[in-house]
């Protein structure tokens, strides 16, 4: 069960609806490239958007729909919704490390990104700090880490 913000879900569903216009796309432009060189077997670009409107694209079709029917809505776990201030999937943590403040939020695998810190639940950085509270100390690869404050982060 991949856990996702609604945010993520919804950005996974507009991806999930967009491959059927990709693959409109390619077949329409099949046509062109048929028209242009009859000759089919000798046309690689032709072939080149079979594979990708008869097999690529599908099959990134399939995984995104695996994906969108094995999610679970951060928002809508017990977890979430009976914040208690530990550390949880969905939480803004600032922290203290070697120092230094630094804030992290902890959303789903596929959402991560270092341009707004926010960091997958299954990183081994995030899977120290979930279940922990406000003032517990982290010892994380040889660094000490204070957990000054969590909130939610989502809804």
């Amino acid at each position: 069960m991949e856990l996702i913000s609604k945010k993520g879900y919804q950005k996974l569903c507009d991806e999930l609806k967009n491959i059927d216009n990709e693959i409109k796309e390619t077949q329409r432009k099949m046509g062109e490239s048929a028209k242009r060189d009859n000759d089919l077997r000798e046309n690689p670009e032709y072939m080149e958007l079979r594979v990708k409107a008869m097999y690529d694209l599908p099959r990134k079709k399939q995984k995104l729909w695996e994906r969108s029917q094995n999610c679970k809505i951060i928002e809508e776990t017990n977890e979430y919704k009976k914040f208690s201030g530990d550390v949880i999937v969905g939480s803004k943590v600032k922290i203290i490390c070697n120092g230094e403040e630094e804030t992290y939020i902890i959303l789903g695998d596929n959402e991560w990104t270092w341009d707004n810190s926010i960091i997958s639940c299954k990183a081994p950085f995030a899977q120290a700090l979930l279940g922990k509270h406000i003032n517990d100390i982290v010892s994380f690869n040889g660094m000490i880490i204070k957990i000054e404050e969590v909130t939610k982060f989502l809804g």
